[in-house]
């Protein structure tokens, strides 16, 4: 066998060169894809993530700064708020029922011994108004501030009974009735004002029982016409506090009606029981 040549290495690679196969090119005859295909973030980043990060945090930033401010004026307002903000708040958005405060004669476990105390109170002229709150408490008048009902109380040795008015709203009624009960709720406070200053005058004997009869004539016939909406509307409610609250009001009238017609001997007691009455109607 005869060996191979012995080749430089230029001559090796000529050889390899002469003996490579001749290479075979494959045309791609597929379309290329058109440049709406191909996904923008596929190219380069979303241009306007990074604004929307900067505005993000702008945003937040705007936000501290408000919570901030509203803390400082909190704070502000709390320090010099007489009684604090907290007080303050609670007074704006659930103002407390202001208080009447009645004289009451005394306290009784039953209501027949309340009544005898009553029947006894009113002769001498006192509203003898029962009231009950787990006892029966035989209510003599009620003032508009403690220190008066103190002064009655403290010569007499009676104690105090404080009634809470205004403590019905709109929003306690069923809401059919709400805008008919409305001008009554708010006529509450000054048909008792105008009742307790006629028992006021006529216990100081500053008035006579003839004006009184016809200053409640036209309180009553005020009332009739504030409450007839709602009566005529609510005639068969089933809801216990519309029910309660027009029950109410038709005793408030026929307290009011009998005294334009009642005898003289207890009118200033009636009197008396009968304005206690419209700041208990006012409470249920």
């Amino acid at each position: 066998m005869t060996p191979k040549p012995y080749y430089t290495y230029g001559e090796f690679l000529a050889t390899l060169s002469a003996e490579a196969p001749t290479s075979h090119t494959v045309e791609d005859t597929r379309t290329p894809p058109s440049k709406e295909a191909v996904p923008r973030h596929a190219d380069k980043p979303h241009p306007k993530r990074p604004r929307k990060r900067i505005r993000g945090r702008t945003v937040a930033l705007v936000v501290c700064v408000l919570l901030a401010v509203l803390s400082a004026l909190l704070l502000a307002a709390d320090f010099f708020s007489p009684n604090g903000l907290t007080e303050y708040l609670v007074n704006v958005f659930a103002p407390e029922a202001p208080a009447v405060y009645a004289v009451a004669y005394g306290t009784y476990d039953n209501l027949a011994e309340a009544r005898a105390a009553s029947d006894g109170v009113r002769i001498q002229g006192g509203a003898g108004f029962i009231a009950y709150d787990g006892s029966y408490r035989v209510l003599l008048s009620a003032y508009p501030t403690r220190d008066e009902a103190d002064t009655v109380a403290q010569k007499y040795g009676y104690t105090i009974y404080p009634i809470l008015t205004q403590g019905m709203t709109a929003a306690d009624i069923a809401l059919t009735y709400r805008s008919k009960a409305k001008a009554i709720l708010d006529y509450h406070t000054e048909l008792y004002r105008d009742l307790y200053a006629l028992s006021d005058q006529l216990a100081a004997e500053g008035t006579t029982i003839a004006y009184c009869r016809q200053r409640i004539a036209a309180i009553r016939d005020g009332l009739t016409a504030r409450a007839e909406p709602f009566l005529d509307a609510a005639e068969h409610a089933t809801d216990t506090a519309t029910v309660n609250y027009r029950s109410g009001v038709l005793a408030c009238l026929s307290g009011l009606d009998n005294l334009v017609h009642h005898e003289d001997a207890l009118f200033l007691a009636d009197l008396r029981w009968t304005y206690i009455m419209v700041l208990r109607i006012n409470r249920l």
